[in-house]
């Protein structure tokens, strides 16, 4: 899994789970050091948007809860369920449309 924040959504596709939810910590990890710099998220957003690799990806129900759970940094087993299981779906979508 690569170290940087800004992963491609072409790699992020490739992650497995356990790589997928490391991802998702590193991201609320980084969100929350700049948070605690005293940037708010709308500042985050306009320097860089660290979601945009993920946004092709995760279904629209699903994307807000990731978003929400990164700023709230709620790491539960139930909302990493939620993320997992939609990270799925929208990697087979995803596949689906770039191959056709």
């Amino acid at each position: 899994m690569p170290k940087n924040i800004k992963a491609s959504t072409n790699a992020i596709v490739k992650f497995n789970e356990d790589e997928f939810r490391s991802y998702i910590f590193m991201l609320q990890d980084y969100l929350q050091k700049k948070l605690g710099e005293g940037l708010s998220i709308d500042q985050i957003l306009d320097i860089e948007d660290p979601f945009e690799s993920l946004e092709p990806i995760l279904p629209e129900e699903v994307y807000p809860i990731m978003v929400l759970a990164m700023i709230n940094n709620i790491r539960s087993d139930t909302v990493m369920d939620a993320l997992t299981e939609g990270f799925y779906k929208g990697v087979k979508r995803y596949m689906k449309d770039e191959n056709g």
